[in-house]
């Protein structure tokens, strides 16, 4: 089934969404951008895809000419170093407490004003940050994702475009249990323990709420990349860098 962009309320554009295309109606004030390059936030629930619906924007993009970099929230867990590892492996990374939100969002603007950061690296196996950091310089476009893209005010609030990927739970799951067993070592029971003990009631508590703040919703079912979504999506990109108020 292919993917739909749902339109979302906005005090700054109204999206229509007609069959396979995307659609701005005009605007009554002109956007201004908040900083010297074009942020997007893509937010949405674990396993729905918003990593690969962010890199594939990114590649997109690039093809065009327009440079972007990925900046990710999972990279600003908190250090658990402090605490057995037994009690690591019960810690609640679902919910948004687990996020260092104040470092991210600090990064972030430096970032955004034309600034280079290092930013940390966590290691997903030991439940804490590593020593190395990664040096990421400043790009035209910049796709922040995360579970909590959407929540945290401050980091919500740099975006100038606001995304939420919505995916069946049972797609979700599978992709996380997935994930879990390759990339970060966990047994299939404990990640059975954790979907049902934390990652489904953070996701109704705290990030399905965030769907409100959103203004495109791409609804994403089966495994290939919503390609339609993304054409819209890069269009509208595309249009914003050839705006002759950006070039002058």
């Amino acid at each position: 089934m292919a993917a739909a962009i749902t339109k979302q309320p906005s005090h700054r554009f109204t999206p229509l969404f007609f069959k396979d295309r995307l659609f701005m109606t005009p605007r009554k004030k002109k956007q201004e951008q908040k900083h010297k390059c074009l942020v997007i936030g893509i937010a949405g629930g674990s396993g729905s895809g918003k990593t690969t619906f962010a890199k594939r924007i990114i590649k997109e993009c690039a093809k065009m000419g327009i440079k972007g970099c990925m900046f990710s929230l999972d990279n600003y867990y908190k250090p658990l170093e402090h605490l057995p590892f037994e009690e690591r492996k019960k810690y609640n990374f679902d919910n948004p407490d687990a996020i260092d939100s104040e470092l991210a969002a600090q990064q972030l603007e430096e970032l955004c004003s034309g600034g280079t950061i290092h930013q940390p690296i966590y290691d997903f196996k030991r439940h804490t940050r590593e020593e190395k950091t990664t040096r990421i310089t400043p790009k035209a476009l910049i796709v922040v994702e995360g579970l909590y893209t959407l929540y945290f005010k401050k980091i919500s609030s740099i975006c100038d475009y606001k995304i939420f990927v919505s995916t069946g739970m049972v797609t979700s799951m599978l992709r996380r249990v997935e994930r879990d067993v390759k990339e970060r070592g966990r047994t299939i029971e404990d990640i059975k323990k954790q979907i049902l003990a934390t990652v489904l009631p953070m996701y109704e508590a705290h990030v399905k709420p965030t769907m409100r703040h959103a203004h495109f919703i791409v609804n994403w079912e089966g495994e290939e990349i919503p390609s339609k979504a993304t054409v819209g999506i890069v269009r509208m990109l595309r249009d914003h860098f050839r705006r002759p108020q950006d070039k002058a």
